[in-house]
């Protein structure tokens, strides 16, 4: 157990020092910040229209849409319309609200015809019809109109019929096993999706990390040297479980920077925009945060056990690039999965692949963020994961044993068996 130790304090301390490491530790968190923040800063919003309002409408409805469209709107990226009515017919001047168009006289014309109550149609013609925002302003003041004239000939009052047409907002969250209300869709989402990208990314990493360190080793004949004074088993789980070590401190080091965000939420909600809502949603409950980390900690432990004897079965990077796809195709399956995972955490196909060894350590964490899973789930979970990765690590041992002795040319799936035989 000693020179497990010390091979697991070797291991992380050359790899804390590497340069890939310190990037990749600060990377990550500025990544993460770009994809929140950037939009807020970069988005495309704001400024000036001015739009020609082609009114054939009945009812005032032109004279509705215009006031709406010019109302100002709050916020950096809302666009202040100027509006130029003009009555109709459309025929007679569509050559030139179009020759102006041309000219830069104006951004666009909005045609109301005169059966817009029957049809609630309305025709919108610019230079640029990919701007979706100015496409939604004239839709929403168009159909508020609408709206406004077909309630008021019931006799109701303009309050009323503001009242009448208010949206509905929906404002989902899930109650907890304690009883409390805790996120809502979107961060749930959000952080599902950041689950399934973090484990997939850190097994990928650093599980090619181990097999080229062990494929360095070997064809250097360095494994020679140190086999003679430490078991191949020992060695092998060193190295496992010293990247495992690497991996955790990493997470601590994001999840540090990201409790220091939260914590500044209400700055970067009067700064940027962001409710600080958005922030308290995406808390985890300590429950949820010691599943992700077990199911983490044994999964990535599965997976860099197969990529270390996968690199004492090989003698080139060749031979390794060729083993990588196989060794990552079962981390694609939660991929391919995710959406009846999500929107069905209870359902068969999230309880099986939860159950699997291979896929548990990515969909069991997400389920728990989107539900309350039962306990006795977590528990079989948890042991078939175990008993899994306590399989994989004996197999990929004995396999690590032989191979990192071995030279000539890659080993058949006969001579891996018989290797399993004689180890």
């Amino acid at each position: 157990m000693r020179n497990v130790m010390i091979i697991i304090r070797r291991e992380f301390n050359e790899r804390v020092r590497t340069k890939s490491f310190l990037v990749g530790t600060v990377l990550f968190p500025v990544f993460m910040v770009a994809m929140v923040f950037l939009p807020a800063l970069i988005k495309s919003g704001g400024g000036e229209r001015t739009l020609v309002l082609v009114d054939q409408s009945p009812a005032g409805i032109g004279e509705r849409v215009a006031a709406a469209l010019q109302a100002p709107r709050p916020g950096k990226e809302a666009i202040r319309y100027t509006v130029e009515r003009v009555p109709g017919p459309i025929d007679a001047q569509r050559a030139s609200l179009n020759g102006r168009v041309e000219k830069k006289e104006i951004d666009g014309y909005v045609v109301i015809g005169p059966d817009v109550l029957r049809t609630s149609q309305v025709a919108y013609r610019a230079r640029d019809v990919t701007k979706l925002q100015v496409v939604q302003d004239i839709e929403g003041a168009v159909t508020a109109a609408v709206q406004q004239v077909r309630l008021a000939g019931s006799g109701m009052t303009p309050a009323q019929v503001a009242e009448l047409v208010r949206d509905v907002d929906v404002q989902a969250a899930r109650i907890t096993g304690d009883g409390q209300e805790r996120g809502n869709l979107m961060a749930t989402l959000i952080a599902s999706y950041v689950i399934l990208f973090l484990f997939v990314q850190l097994i990928t990493l650093y599980g090619q990390n181990a097999m080229r360190s062990v494929l360095e080793e070997k064809n250097n004949r360095i494994v020679e040297v140190i086999v003679s004074s430490v078991k191949p088993m020992h060695l092998m789980a060193g190295k496992v479980l010293g990247l495992a070590s690497v991996v955790l401190f990493q997470i601590g080091i994001w999840a540090a920077f990201g409790a220091l965000l939260a914590s500044q939420a209400g700055f970067l909600e009067r700064r940027f925009g962001i409710s600080a809502a958005a922030f308290s949603a995406v808390k985890m409950e300590p429950s949820v945060v010691g599943i992700l980390l077990v199911f983490f900690t044994f999964g990535f432990i599965l997976y860099a056990a197969m990529y270390a004897a996968a690199g004492a079965s090989v003698t080139s990077e060749q031979e390794a690039q060729q083993l990588t796809f196989p060794l990552m195709l079962p981390l694609f399956i939660p991929m391919v999965f995710i959406v009846p995972v999500m929107t069905d955490p209870l359902g068969t196909t999230a309880r099986t692949l939860s159950l699997i060894p291979f896929t548990s350590p990515v969909v069991m964490p997400m389920r728990a963020v989107a539900t309350d899973v039962p306990a006795w789930e977590i528990a079989a979970a948890i042991g078939l994961l175990v008993l899994g990765m306590l399989g994989v690590v004996w197999i990929a041992g004995k396999i690590y044993r032989v191979g990192i002795l071995s030279t000539g040319k890659k080993p058949s799936m006969g001579e891996l068996i018989r290797w399993l035989r004689m180890a």
